[in-house]
C-alpha cells in the first residue's frame, strides 16, 4: 500500500501531544469513533443504555493518550485508511471490554472481530476462505482494500460507509464498482475466482449488500 507521508506526520504530531494536531484529530475522528462504538453495542448488546457510548468514547481517547500515546507510536500502517482500521480495532476492543466489565449477564464468549460463524453451505473451511480473501485484498489499492473491509467484514450499510469515507452515495457506488472490478480481475489472475464468488454470496453478507452482477 502507498505511503502517505503527510498523514503520518500528522499522526506523529498527535503522538507528541501537539495541541493543534489533537484538536484536528478530535474534530475529524470523533463521529467515526462513536459510529464504531454504537455499531459494536448494537451487534453484541440488547439495548444501549444512556451514557454508555459517551463513557466508552472517553475510554477510547484515554487509551490513545495512555502511556505517552503508545498506541499511536506503535502504529505501523502507511496511510489514513490503515489507521481508520486500527482505530476501529481499538474502539471495538474498548466497547467489548466495557460490556464484559459492566454487563456480566451478557454472554460475550466467542465474540470475533471479523467473519460470522461458518455456514455449512460453503465447502471451504472458514479459515482457508479467510486466508484466500486476505491474499486477494492484499493486492488491492489502499482505498479499495478499506472499502472491502467496511462492506464484507464490518458489515456496514452504504450510508455508514459513505460517512466514514467522506463520499456521497453516488461516488460510493462508483468506487464500489471499481473495487469489485479490480478484485475480480485479481481473483481470475490468481485462479481464485470461484473462492471469491463463494465469499461474496455468503448468506450474511448478501443480506446486507446485493451481490454485484459482474460476479
Amino acid at each position: 500500500m502507498e505511503m502517505d507521508i503527510t498523514f503520518l506526520d500528522f499522526l506523529k504530531s498527535c503522538s507528541m501531544k501537539d495541541k493543534k494536531a489533537w484538536n484536528t484529530f478530535i474534530d475529524k475522528y470523533s463521529s467515526l469513533i462513536y459510529l464504531y462504538i454504537n455499531k459494536t453495542l448494537k451487534r453484541y448488546s440488547t439495548i444501549s443504555q444512556n451514557g454508555e457510548a459517551d463513557e466508552i468514547f472517553n475510554s477510547v481517547f484515554l487509551a490513545l493518550l495512555d502511556n505517552d500515546c503508545r498506541r499511536l507510536k506503535i502504529f505501523r500502517g502507511k496511510n489514513e485508511y490503515a489507521f481508520l482500521a486500527y482505530l476501529r480495532e481499538i474502539s471495538f476492543h474498548m466497547t467489548v471490554d466495557f460490556l464484559r466489565n459492566r454487563r456480566s449477564f451478557v454472554h460475550l464468549d466467542g465474540i470475533q472481530n471479523y467473519f460470522p460463524k461458518q455456514d455449512h453451505s460453503i465447502s471451504l473451511d472458514q479459515k482457508d476462505l479467510k486466508k484466500i480473501i486476505s491474499i486477494l485484498c492484499g493486492e488491492l489499492p489502499s482505498r479499495h482494500y478499506y472499502l472491502f473491509r467496511l462492506i464484507y467484514e464490518e458489515e456496514l450499510d452504504s450510508s455508514e460507509i459513505a460517512h466514514i469515507m467522506g463520499l456521497n452515495l453516488n461516488a460510493l457506488n462508483q468506487l464500489k464498482f471499481r473495487m469489485m472490478k479490480n478484485i475480480i480481475k485479481i481473483a481470475k489472475e490468481k485462479g481464485l475466482y470461484r473462492e471469491l464468488k463463494k465469499f461474496l454470496t455468503y448468506p450474511t453478507f448478501s443480506r446486507f449488500h446485493a451481490v454485484p452482477e459482474m460476479i
